[in-house]
């Protein structure tokens, strides 16, 4: 896989938040055990980084579509 990320045939981002999801998971459930609180918030606080990375995604997409649109004839 190292060999992969080195070549570019896999990229770094959704590799970085696969890992990044699996630490928060195990954390995440590893404090829940051991403090007796609900498993199901702690999954649902695990998939944090990936609604960061979907808003990111969504805000960089917005600013792309912004700045591509056309100018209307009074703006000229």
């Amino acid at each position: 896989m190292i060999e992969m990320l080195r070549n570019g045939e896999l990229h770094l981002a959704p590799v970085v938040l696969v890992i990044q999801v699996l630490i928060c998971l195990a954390i995440n459930i590893f404090v829940a055990q051991k403090y007796k609180y609900s498993k199901v918030v702690a999954v649902c606080m695990a998939v944090v980084p990936l609604l960061n990375m979907y808003a990111t995604c969504v805000y960089i997409a917005l600013a792309i579509f912004h700045s591509r649109k056309p100018l209307s004839n009074s703006e000229n």
